[in-house]
């Protein structure tokens, strides 16, 4: 029984709907969770995200802006959303996660309403007439082959050669785009991106990413289907180019992540809008279009113009193509390369550049393997367990998965014009991981990498599965797979969503899965110690079994070291030698990573607020371990100074490490700040001029005001001359 066009039109929606109320359903357990890794840095422990109505000012969410730790970008727009969240909970996550979860349902949809915009673009891509132009009886037939082509024995002018189409229709194409969206919104490895807080910062970039592409595509269709309308024409370019470049620039201030919206926009160009170059002289329809609303294609001299395009418009493209993709990426290209080629870049990893390139193509083959067979026991928050490649058979799988990836890469360009969505659903999964698996010195593995590559996956694979045919063979077995799916992607979200309901449950589950990633099983540790209050009991016990654990884990950081140092110290001074010796050790032989300088930072403060009572000499030859590293890092140096500063009172060494800090991080306000008072106590009156003139150039929308007034004050009081 056909459906009327009401409901045609009002089904895919509702459809959509239930989509988005499951996935937040099955979200929703993870909602009470609380702060995991890299939320303390970005959030808990960032004090210009904690705005509070008493305290809103223009200066204070400028500052919150401008406070990411994360990137030199700062991420403004990510931040802010964070402070929105701190103002309105007083930092109770629970607001964050539902607001992070809010996000992805508008992503789950933005994706639907992008993938229709694509699949109506394909349907021009080799000239298909409207379906109401098609024969009944050749409607009724089934195909021959699962998504072939076939010739429609349409009469044309000078000869009746039949033409080429897609057997494509809009009940076909809704069906895929609604079981994409929904695939999607409800894959496990896409958890990280909502649960947990910070990659916020992910998922608001792809609300700007999805919106871009969608407008492009639709814009693209505009143009493609003006006809003789240049209004149209105009419009659809107009709309093209604000979502490459709005959608990029505003996706920016969330994540660098954006960048990747032109080379999505330019894939879809080339293997779907690029293929119309061969529709020979019949104007395209859309099926998608209803009688009365039909734009064929313009034509010249009384036919379309060969390409299925205007001229004009394919050279608007490249022009747009050129500006927005093509140069910025030799750019950035060199640029990133000249950074990735300098050792100090390294400096914080414990591989470098070859071993990442090695190891990446094994991680992509595991984000394929945990897509499309994802399993809530290997899925997790930390994977600093796999090993890296130190060859191309060390391990073996190193070259089985460059193997694998290059056969995809080769059957992506040789399916372009056979099975162009199968095509854009690999180059699609390979772009997404542009940045972050190639030359760039990030660490090796993490989920939320793929939470726009996963729709190149889902894409290329529900193609396979459904195709845009208007019957299908094997309907219920099709059916059934898809369902199955579906139900398998629900219940694995929910239960590491239960499982991300509590911190503790998390940590220890974590900790128990992946035994041999030092991060999981230190979390393990400190939540429980946490929970013990340094009290002894069955807790605390469980705390020194985790920490112990992860301290012997071959490569971890000092992390668990000085934990267990603040637990023999905590309150009076215990037996921790050789707690200290273990974390020197670590601190000399091993790359200083951020952790690291976190738990120097940790010590100094137990001990400066007079909670720890180790010897100081233990902490300052962990400092000189640290410092004796190659490259200079400006957080250690500045952690460095102030330990010299607030605990060994040494004011000349504090600020040498204080300007080391500086010329590391120019543009981090906090140095110069310190600095500054430092130069204006000891009397050094143009030294903390020159500090406070480089804040004065730092300090956008008055945000800085304060300190520099406070500093102007320090500075006069020490150019006076001592009263006699």
């Amino acid at each position: 029984m056909s459906l009327s066009v009401h409901t045609r039109k009002w089904l895919p929606w509702l459809l959509l709907a239930i989509a988005v109320l499951a996935t937040a359903a099955v979200y929703w357990p993870g909602r009470t969770g609380g702060w995991v890794f890299d939320d303390y840095p970005n959030i808990v422990d960032n004090a210009a995200i904690h705005i509070t109505p008493g305290h809103s000012t223009l200066v204070a969410w400028v500052n919150s802006a401008l406070s990411s730790p994360a990137s030199f970008l700062r991420r403004p727009l990510a931040s802010l959303t964070f402070s929105v969240n701190w103002y309105f909970g007083g930092g109770n996550p629970w607001d964050f996660k539902v607001t992070n979860i809010a996000i992805h349902l508008v992503n789950g949809v933005l994706l639907f309403v992008m993938l229709r915009a694509l699949l109506r673009l394909l349907a021009l891509r080799s000239g298909i007439p409207r379906l109401d132009d098609i024969p009944p009886a050749l409607r009724a037939d089934p195909l021959r082959s699962e998504g072939g082509e076939h010739d429609l024995p349409l009469p044309r002018e000078g000869g009746s050669r039949g033409m080429r189409f897609l057997p494509i229709d809009e009940s076909a194409a809704t069906r895929l785009a609604l079981i994409v969206a929904a695939a999607w919104m409800l894959l496990p490895i896409n958890l990280m991106a909502v649960l947990y807080v910070v990659q916020r910062m992910e998922s608001l970039c792809q609300v700007f990413v999805l919106a871009g592409l969608w407008a492009y595509l639709h814009g693209r269709w505009m143009m493609l289907t003006a006809g003789d309308d240049a209004k149209r024409d105009r419009r659809g370019f107009g709309l093209a180019v604000a979502g490459i470049v709005l959608g990029t620039c505003i996706g920016l201030t969330s994540k660098e992540t954006a960048v990747l919206l032109p080379v999505f926009a330019f894939l879809a160009e080339w293997v779907v809008v690029g293929s119309t170059r061969n529709t020979g002289s019949h104007p395209p329809q859309s099926p998608f279009l209803r009688k009365g609303e039909d734009h064929p294609l313009p034509e010249e001299g009384g036919r379309a113009q060969r390409g299925g395009m205007p001229a004009h418009a394919d050279k608007r493209i490249w022009t747009l193509f050129t500006v927005t993709l093509f140069v910025p990426a030799v750019l950035g290209f060199l640029w990133l390369l000249r950074s990735a080629l300098r050792a100090s870049s390294w400096s914080g990893r414990d591989f470098t550049l070859a071993q990442r390139l090695l190891t990446e193509p094994r991680v992509l083959v595991d984000y394929l393997h945990w897509t499309l067979f994802p399993n809530p026991d290997v899925l997790s928050l930390y994977h600093d367990e796999i090993v890296k490649s130190t060859g191309l058979l060390t391990p073996w799988t190193t070259l089985g998965s460059i193997v694998l990836l290059l056969a995809l890469l080769i059957g992506a360009i040789w399916l372009r014009k056979r099975k162009p969505l199968v095509s854009l659903g690999i180059l699609w999964f390979f772009a997404g991981n542009l940045l972050t698996a190639t030359i760039i010195p990030l660490e090796l593995v993490y989920e939320q990498r793929m939470y726009f590559a996963s729709i190149g996956v889902l894409l290329a694979v529900g193609t396979l599965l459904l195709g845009l045919r208007w019957k299908i063979a094997w309907p219920l077995l099709r059916g059934f797979l898809v369902a199955v799916a579906l139900l398998w992607f629900a219940v694995a979200t929910n239960l590491r969503a239960q499982e991300w309901s509590n911190p503790l449950r998390l940590a220890i589950a974590e900790a128990n899965r992946h035994p041999e990633s030092a991060r999981a099983v230190y979390e393990a540790g400190r939540l429980l110690l946490i929970a013990s209050n340094y009290q002894p009991g069955k807790t605390l016990d469980a705390s020194w079994k985790y920490l112990r654990e992860a301290a012997a884990i071959p490569g971890s950081s000092s992390l668990p070291d000085q934990a267990m140092i603040m637990i023999t110290d905590h309150d009076h001074q215990g037996t921790d030698a050789d707690y200290w010796n273990s974390m020197i050790h670590k601190l000399r032989d091993q790359p200083t990573r951020q952790e690291d300088i976190s738990a120097l930072i940790s010590l100094t403060n137990c001990y400066g607020a007079s909670i720890c009572k180790f010897d100081v000499s233990w902490l300052q030859r962990a400092y000189a371990a640290a410092l004796s590293r190659p490259h200079p890092i400006a957080r250690l140096d500045g952690a460095y100074a102030d330990f010299l500063r607030d605990i060994l009172h040494d004011n000349m060494q504090a600020e040498v490490y204080l300007a080391r800090a500086v010329a590391g991080a120019p543009s981090e306000s906090a140095y110069r700040v310190d600095l500054a008072a430092l130069y204006a106590r000891n009397g050094q009156t143009e030294k903390a001029l020159e500090q406070i003139d480089a804040l004065r150039r730092l300090n956008y929308a008055g945000r800085l005001d304060g300190q520099i007034a406070t500093l102007e004050r320090l500075t006069e009081q020490g150019s006076k001359p001592a009263r006699k």
